[in-house]
C-alpha cells in the first residue's frame, strides 16, 4: 500500500488496480472502503473498457476476446515508478496476460497528486505499438461514504450539479445494463436531488456531459460536508449506488466511454465513444476530487 500526504489529507492506493483504498481528511474517511455483500471494490479504473460488452465479448480483426465489465486494468498490478510525499506516478505495460484479451500494445500511466484538500487524478494512456492503432476507452469509479460524515442516514444527503441545468440522461437497459444513446431522456439538476436508492433500479444515471467542464457534488446540506468531483473533457458522467443490495455509497465516474449500445454488433472498430491513438502518441485525462 502507497501512502501521500499533506497537511490536509491522507491517501493511500492500491498497486493492485492502482485503486484508490483510502482519502481522509481530519481522521474521516471518505472513500467507501468495500463489503461484498453490495459492492467489494473501491475506486477501479475503468480500462480498456468503460461499462458491459455484449456477451461480455468482442471481435477485432476476424478474432474473438473475452472481456468482462470494465476491462482488466482493475485487476492488474501496477509498477510504481516515482514516488514522492504528495505525488505517485504507477504504471501498467501490455503483458501476456493483457494480450489473451487486448490484442495491443499500450501503457497506461496513473499520476495521484494531493494539494490541500483537493486530489488530482490524471491518467496517460500512451500506443507503444509500431504500426497498430490502440482502440480503448477510460474512466473512474470512486465510490465514497454518505452519509460524508458518521451522523445521519443515505437520504440525508443529496447531488447537486454545476452549472445547475438540464442534462441529457443516457438511460442503461437490461440486460446488460447497455447504452440507448439514441434515445436520450432529460434529467434536471437546475435544483439539488434528493438521495434514495430507488434512483438506481435501472443501473446509473448517467449524465451526457459533452466534455463541459461539471462538477458533481454529494453532501449533507444541513452539515455542510460532502465531496466534490471536478471533471473536464469527459463525454459522460455516471451516477451510483448499488440496486437492490443497498449500501451507503455513493460512486460518481468521470467516463470518456461508455457500454455497448443496444443495437452493438461486437465489433470493436463499430463501438461506440472509443479513443484512438496512433503508433508512439499517447492522450492525457484527469479530474479531481475534493472533500471539505
Amino acid at each position: 500500500m502507497i501512502t501521500i500526504q499533506n497537511d490536509d489529507l491522507v491517501v493511500k492506493v492500491s498497486e493492485v488496480g492502482a485503486q484508490l483504498h483510502s482519502v481522509q481528511k481530519d481522521g474521516f474517511e471518505y472513500l467507501w472502503q468495500g463489503d461484498p455483500a453490495s459492492w467489494k471494490r473501491q475506486a477501479p479504473i475503468l480500462f480498456p473498457f468503460v461499462g458491459r460488452l455484449k456477451d461480455d465479448q468482442y471481435e477485432y480483426q476476424d478474432n474473438v476476446y473475452h472481456q468482462t465489465q470494465h476491462g482488466f486494468a482493475r485487476d492488474e498490478n501496477f509498477e510504481v515508478v516515482k514516488k514522492e510525499a504528495t505525488r505517485v506516478v504507477m504504471e501498467l505495460s501490455d503483458n501476456d496476460h493483457t494480450r489473451k484479451v487486448y490484442p495491443f500494445s499500450f501503457k497506461l500511466q496513473v499520476t495521484y497528486q494531493v494539494t490541500n484538500n483537493q486530489l488530482d487524478v490524471s491518467y496517460m494512456v500512451t500506443n507503444s505499438g509500431d504500426d497498430e492503432q490502440l482502440i480503448y476507452s477510460i474512466g473512474a469509479h470512486p465510490g465514497f461514504n454518505v452519509p460524508v460524515r458518521e451522523k445521519g442516514i443515505f437520504e440525508d444527503n443529496v447531488v447537486t450539479v454545476d452549472p445547475a441545468e438540464k442534462y441529457q440522461r443516457i438511460k442503461l437497459v437490461a440486460p446488460g445494463p447497455f447504452n440507448d444513446l439514441e434515445h436520450p431522456k432529460s434529467i434536471d439538476f437546475r435544483q439539488p436531488m434528493p438521495l434514495d436508492h430507488d434512483l438506481f433500479n435501472e443501473d446509473a444515471v448517467v449524465l451526457k456531459t459533452d466534455r463541459q467542464p461539471v462538477t458533481v457534488t454529494v453532501g449533507d446540506p444541513e452539515h455542510h460536508h460532502g465531496v466534490n468531483v471536478i471533471t473536464n473533457d469527459n463525454q459522460f458522467i455516471g451516477i451510483w449506488s448499488p440496486y437492490p443490495a443497498k449500501a451507503d455509497l455513493l460512486c460518481i465516474e468521470p467516463w470518456w466511454g461508455i457500454a455497448d449500445g443496444i443495437h452493438s454488433d461486437g465489433q470493436l472498430i463499430h463501438k461506440q465513444c472509443m479513443d484512438r491513438l496512433e503508433p508512439e502518441r499517447s492522450r492525457h485525462y484527469q479530474f479531481a476530487i475534493q472533500v471539505f
